[in-house]
């Protein structure tokens, strides 16, 4: 791959800086063409070290507006981050819409480290290549401009720029505290590199190889390829991943026993034993650095709250946080729909517990038509993607659906409206959500059908008695910490 990289000439000043003025002008209205649309820019930049990358960022930030542009570096790894799982980092640092995130150090850093140190086998290192495509497709699919550019030097070139012995406007200063680290390692380096970008090259994200010898050609062919990258992308010339049909999902529903319940007194015996043992569990995970991630998802009237309820009487409020989702904010709706719920997600040890979540996509958006077809249908992916990462961190996933019947819902809805206390919470919303029950029931069945993998099942619970699915739910996040803490 690196063998075939065209070989120019060196530019002279002149002839660079007349060329530089025009794509600076047309990079300018590239970028100004991005506000007010749905696409961010994302633009990584990847090379060995000395290869210009620092210089190249320099170069992008004095051509363009520097204003709408982000500069993300990863050259130490906090406990924030290293407390999470890994592409939390990144999510953290997605642009907006409209706007452009440059990556300094990416998602690829951690696998070609870990190649070179003898760190990861092949089946782990084609996995996460695997994961760093998917990653992409879903970015891009979201109407990301995906922008990868590899940067590459000779060894000799390499060399005079860790050296610091290259012309004095080819340097920057470094900024590891080892500047020889790649060291009599540049032909293994390399060839981990290109067997990296082999494996993430992708037509809807695609690497550009860049010769980084003479600084001029770099710089141009860069911004070439960035100014028509976001022209491509505006011009609607993009190539996204093709969501394949659904069949016609099982009834998973119809097999909940909704006759399951539980006398008073049994209960109160139950909540004290399990309310009990999930608090010494939570103290435990705490320890051991295991997180829990918890979604509570059901009918309207079903008894979300009170059973949410429930555990957190159980839990140290030190070590949870409970997320509360509604509609979007202009802030969640300017990214990538994962963001809001990757940026909620605690630190190991610690719990989050979702009242309603990201299936919100498959499910309201999907019915009320909030979102298009070829979204709430790509979201099946995304979602099995997120929570994959999850529980390869680490991190104990547990999701909840609460059943009842249409029958219990008419008669808690009627009893919230006769009870003053009870009143705000039943809605005009809520009624209208009742008469596409239908719809509601084929959306979640599907959405039961696409996601109940072995990393996070579902856990199906029978609503209509209320005691019943409170102990229910409390027995399931037991069962689930003490098999991780064990």
């Amino acid at each position: 791959m690196f063998d075939t990289i065209e070989v120019h000439a060196p530019m002279n000043k002149s002839s660079f800086e007349k060329r530089a003025r025009a794509l600076r002008q047309q990079l300018l209205q590239s970028q100004f063409s991005l506000q007010g649309s749905r696409h961010p820019v994302i633009i990584v930049l990847a090379g060995l070290d000395g290869s210009g990358k620092g210089v190249l960022v320099h170069r992008l930030n004095e051509w363009m507006d520097p204003s709408g542009i982000d500069t993300n570096t990863y050259w130490e790894h906090s406990d924030e981050e290293e407390s999470r799982p890994y592409f939390w980092r990144y999510w953290q640092k997605l642009p907006p819409r409209g706007r452009i995130g440059i990556f300094l150090g990416s998602w690829y850093t951690q696998a070609t480290q870990k190649r070179l140190l003898s760190n990861i086998v092949d089946a782990e290192f084609e996995h996460t290549c695997r994961k760093i495509r998917n990653f992409e497709r879903h970015l891009s699919d979201d109407g990301a401009v995906v922008i990868k550019i590899w940067l590459h030097v000779s060894e000799a070139t390499q060399q005079r720029q860790l050296e610091e012995k290259a012309p004095r406007k080819q340097q920057i200063p470094r900024v590891t505290e080892h500047p020889y680290e790649l060291q009599g390692k540049y032909n293994q380096t390399l060839a981990i590199y290109e067997e990296l970008i082999e494996k993430t090259q992708t037509e809807q994200c695609p690497w550009h190889i860049v010769n980084g010898e003479d600084r001029y050609h770099r710089e141009i062919n860069a911004g070439e390829i960035i100014r028509d990258a976001i022209n491509s992308r505006l011009n609607n010339i993009a190539q996204l991943t093709q969501v394949p049909g659904l069949p016609e999902p099982h009834d998973f529903l119809a097999s909940i026993n909704l006759d399951e319940s539980l006398q008073k007194d049994e209960y109160k015996r139950e909540l004290r034993k399990y309310q009990s043992r999930l608090q010494d569990l939570a103290w435990i995970a705490y320890n051991q650095k295991k997180s829990l991630v918890a979604v509570f998802e059901g009918w309207d009237g079903a008894g979300k709250g009170s059973a949410i309820r429930r555990v957190t009487g159980a839990i140290d409020p030190r070590l949870y946080k409970l997320v509360q989702i509604a509609a979007p904010s202009d802030e969640e709706h300017a990214r990538q729909y994962s963001w809001r719920f990757w940026r909620q997600l605690q630190r190991d040890g610690r719990a989050t517990l979702f009242d309603r979540s990201w299936y919100g996509r498959v499910m309201v958006e999907r019915v009320e038509q909030f979102a298009k077809e070829e979204e709430w249908k790509r979201a099946y992916g995304e979602i099995n993607d997120f929570e994959q990462e999850l529980s390869e961190h680490g991190s104990v996933v547990v999701k909840f659906w609460i059943h009842i019947s249409k029958e219990e819902q008419l008669a808690r809805f009627k009893d919230r409206e006769e009870e003053a206390h009870k009143r705000h919470k039943i809605t005009d919303e809520d009624w209208r959500n009742r008469e596409k029950w239908p719809a509601y029931e084929k959306a979640v069945n599907q959405m039961i059908e696409q996601t109940d993998t072995e990393e996070a099942p579902w856990v199906l619970v029978a609503g209509n008695n209320k005691y019943y699915a409170r102990i229910r739910i409390l027995k399931a996040l037991c069962k689930s910490l003490e098999k991780a803490l064990s």
